[in-house]
């Protein structure tokens, strides 16, 4: 039975079809311009053997649209298509080199040029300008020098154009103001000085702005606020002066407005509560002035608020509690005063909240009991009082709690020992009393527990002993008695141990000789008795020890004397005896020695004048002959 008619048409049309895109795609491969393969094969020859390597695709001229990194297309020339080198993406290939013998007359008709993220030097020549096609050039992540060239504005089909993270210097020319197709500008981190030019204002597509990270100065311009597609606006870490323009709350699609790092003065201008998509407002480490606009209230949509490091004052807005979906809210340093807002405890999605070194007030709001994202809460450096809220316990993701120099009085609550993802606890300066909780052993995962300057008293828990990552116990300044714990030996990451200025008694447990990252241990001002272990001699690490104004016995340790990096030793009033041994020459790093008010006799050792580096030597109220020679 023979096919219909029909049938064979359409299969005769379809073999027609497939041979004539096979012969056109033959024909593409082979009738690339030779110029266009050469410039290339030129501009390979220049760079180094790491990218002759990364490039040994690159060899065979009548095919250079199969080569890494080479995308073709057709254009057209003398009514006729022919296939041409549309694009270059190399990214991330290690290629080194320069760009000055890449002949871009040749390469008229690239689209994209991508050679992003190699070790690519010196300066972006001026010949660019000739690749009027170009729709993307990225050059980021290189050791590209020199200044941008003006030429550049002649690339009017230009969309995107990212040159960070290189060593460009000298001035953002005017002429960037041509490219009117631009839709991303990213110039940030590099060595750019002088204004943000004007002209900028006439990219009417760009959506994406980061001159992040260099060193421009000036005012903001206001002609950014005429770019209202502008979805992200990035002027970070520059030298930016005045104030914010008001005009930028007419940029209603931005997202993300970074002007942080710089000097802006004035206030916080209302207009950004205009910006009902934003996402992340960072206004930080400048020198804005004046009160926090309640009308920020508005952006609900924002998860980060950066106000930090600035001169605010005035109180926290309580409209701040309706930003539910804020996750990052940073007001430190700054001269808020006033009281924490109970609804702060709305805001669930929260996981960083730094209120410290301000002048806030009154108690802590038991509502950030609700706030069960948390993992940093800063609210140190403030005039807060009251108790710490039992219900604290509720952060079982707090990582870092931070409340020091406060006046907050009343126990440390138990609860804390739910914590157990806590790292590190600042409780310092403030006026608690009542005994450290047995708890605190619970938390595992501790780094560094500060609970200096209270008026805690009781004895130093054994449970110490469990917090097996520890790094810096620090209790001095309370009046805790009792003995020091055996326990404290297990504690093998300690670099610092102060328990100084308390009441403790008893002796120096020898188990601290176990402690062989200890590098700082202040037991100074409390009633031990005994000798001083010869242990403390294994702990290499040691730069200071003070174990003055206690009741210590029995000689000084030899083995002290072999603590290369020691700098400060102060066993001044004390009950020791014996010699001075002469070993303590060998501590040739010592800068601090101190022996003053003991029973000590016999001759100053003549291997003392081994310490070149002391600059304070206090040896009074002793029975010594003999001096340093």
């Amino acid at each position: 039975m023979e096919p219909p008619p029909k049938m064979l048409a359409s299969l005769k049309i379809t073999i027609l079809m497939m041979m004539m895109a096979s012969s056109v795609a033959l024909a593409s491969v082979a009738a690339v311009p030779g110029g266009q393969a050469r410039a290339l094969l030129v501009w390979k020859a220049s760079l180094d053997n790491q990218s002759q390597h990364a490039l040994r695709s690159w060899g065979n001229m009548s095919s250079p649209c199969n080569w890494r990194g080479i995308t073709c297309g057709t254009d057209v020339h003398r009514r006729r298509r022919r296939p041409v080198i549309s694009g270059i993406s190399l990214r991330e290939m290690r290629l080194g080199g320069t760009l000055e013998s890449l002949n871009f007359s040749s390469l008229r008709t690239l689209t994209r040029l991508d050679l992003s993220h190699n070790h690519i030097a010196r300066s972006i020549p001026p010949s660019i300008e000739v690749l009027g096609e170009l729709r993307a050039l990225l050059l980021q992540g290189n050791q590209i020098r020199g200044s941008i060239p003006l030429g550049l504005g002649n690339l009017t089909k230009l969309r995107v154009l990212m040159l960070h993270e290189n060593e460009v210097s000298g001035e953002i020319p005017m002429h960037i103001g041509d490219m009117s197709n631009l839709e991303t500008l990213n110039f940030s981190i590099n060595h750019l000085v002088g204004h943000i030019p004007s002209e900028v204002g006439h990219l009417k597509r760009l959506v994406r702005l980061d001159l992040s990270n260099n060193n421009l100065s000036g005012q903001i311009p206001r002609e950014l606020s005429w770019l209202l597609q502008l979805e992200i606006l990035d002027l970070d870490s520059n030298m930016l002066i005045g104030s914010i323009p008001n005009s930028l709350g007419n940029l209603t699609n931005l997202t993300t407005l970074y002007l942080r790092g710089n000097q802006l003065s004035r206030q916080i201008p209302r207009e950004l509560s205009w910006l009902l998509q934003l996402e992340i407002l960072n206004l930080d480490s400048n020198m804005l002035i004046g009160s926090i606009p309640n009308s920020l209230g508005n952006l609900t949509n924002l998860t980060t608020l950066y106000l930090h490091g600035n001169q605010l004052s005035g109180q926290i807005p309580q409209e701040l509690g309706y930003l539910e979906n804020l996750e990052k809210f940073s007001l430190w340093y700054n001269t808020l005063t006033g009281f924490i807002p109970n609804n702060i405890g709305n805001l669930t999605k929260l996981t960083i909240l730094y209120l410290q070194e301000n002048q806030i007030s009154r108690h802590i709001p038991q509502e950030l009991g609700r706030l069960v994202n948390l993992e940093d809460l800063k609210l140190g450096s403030n005039a807060l009082t009251g108790p710490i809220p039992n219900c604290l316990d509720n952060l079982t993701k707090l990582t870092i709690w931070d409340i020091y120099d406060n006046q907050l009085s009343g126990h440390i609550p138990r609860e804390l020992g739910y914590l157990e993802n806590l790292e590190e606890l600042w409780l310092c300066d403030n006026t608690l009393t009542g005994s450290i909780p047995y708890s605190i052993g619970n938390l595992t995962k501790l780094t560094a527990l500060y609970l200096y300057s209270n008026r805690l008293s009781g004895h130093i828990p054994r449970e110490l002993g469990h917090l097996e990552n520890l790094e810096d116990l620090e209790l001095s300044n309370n009046a805790l008695a009792g003995s020091i714990p055996n326990s404290l030996g297990n504690l093998t990451k300690l670099t610092s141990l102060c328990l100084d200025s308390n009441q403790l008694s008893g002796h120096i447990p020898l188990e601290l000789g176990y402690l062989e990252n200890l590098v700082d241990l202040n037991l100074r001002n409390n009633t031990l008795t005994g000798s001083i272990p010869n242990g403390l001699g294994n702990l290499t690490n040691f730069s200071t020890l003070y174990l003055d104004s206690n009741q210590l016995s029995g000689h000084i340790p030899r083995e002290l004397g072999y603590l290369e990096y020691l700098e400060e030793l102060v066993l001044s009033d004390n009950q020791l005896f014996g010699h001075i041994p002469r070993e303590l020459g060998y501590s040739v790093n010592l800068e601090y020695l101190s022996l003053r008010n003991n029973s000590l006799t016999g001759p100053i050792p003549n291997s003392l004048g081994n310490l070149t580096h002391l600059y304070k030597l206090d040896f009074g109220q002793n029975q010594l002959s003999g001096q340093i020679s």
